[in-house]
């Protein structure tokens, strides 16, 4: 375990926040991270965790990006769940940007 990893502190939030724009609700979560729903007993938070992410990953909601030299994507991190595929040579260098834009 490296030094980042043992500093690690538990952070709480609400499992379903509203977009500041739309003011539709999304799941908030990374069900590679969640420990818990707080509130429900371990089994029940397990199953609602299972629950909630087979709705939210779901082949038809589904965006896979066939990448080209120039390409550019943008998504908003506040009502999607993204996760690289994979499925580009790993010898060809890639350039990742994050952009925040600071709600007000």
């Amino acid at each position: 375990m490296n030094e980042e990893d043992r500093a690690w502190t538990p952070v709480f939030h609400p499992i379903v926040r509203r977009h500041p724009e739309t003011n539709r609700k999304a799941l908030y979560f990374d069900p590679g991270k969640i420990l818990r729903i707080e509130g429900l007993g371990a089994h029940e938070s397990d199953a609602l965790i299972d629950e909630l992410t087979d709705r939210m990953i779901r082949p038809e909601g589904e965006y896979r990006h066939r990448w080209r030299k120039g390409d550019i994507v943008i998504w908003d991190n506040r009502c999607s769940y993204h996760k690289a595929a994979g499925d580009y040579p790993p010898e060809e260098d890639r350039i990742h940007w994050r952009v925040s834009i600071k709600e007000h």
